[in-house]
């Protein structure tokens, strides 16, 4: 990685050089990502109008959540310039964290139709 100055003496990196955006593109991702968190509310909101089965918001809940999720690991901490093993690390994490979430559903359901709770 190399380091050059401009003509005011500010140090800059070739990591640093790379990033670029804008941002125009900083408050479009922050308009869409209020549009999917919009979407998640007014879904659960208004969810019994909608005559949505939790069989069907649970999973569409989730599904947004990911997206938002991969959105911000993705742009807001600048991970398409990392190695590709970090990305990896991030959707391991990603896929074990949603796993888990939904096998404690799932767990969680089933005890319930027995009357454990």
């Amino acid at each position: 990685m190399s380091v050059q100055s401009d003509h005011q003496g500010h140090a800059h990196t070739e990591a640093t050089e790379h990033h670029g955006g804008g941002p125009t593109l900083y408050w479009t991702f922050a308009v869409i990502l209020c549009l999917i968190t919009l979407c998640e509310w007014m879904t659960f909101r208004f969810r019994l109008q909608l005559n949505l089965s939790n069989e069907v918001l649970v999973p569409l809940l989730l599904g947004l959540s990911a997206i938002k999720f991969t959105m911000v690991v993705g742009w807001y901490m600048h991970l398409r310039y990392d190695p590709g093993w970090l990305k990896k690390v991030f959707l391991a994490g990603l896929v074990m964290g949603g796993g888990t979430a939904i096998a404690l559903i799932i767990l969680i359901a089933h005890r319930a139709s027995l009357g454990a709770f």
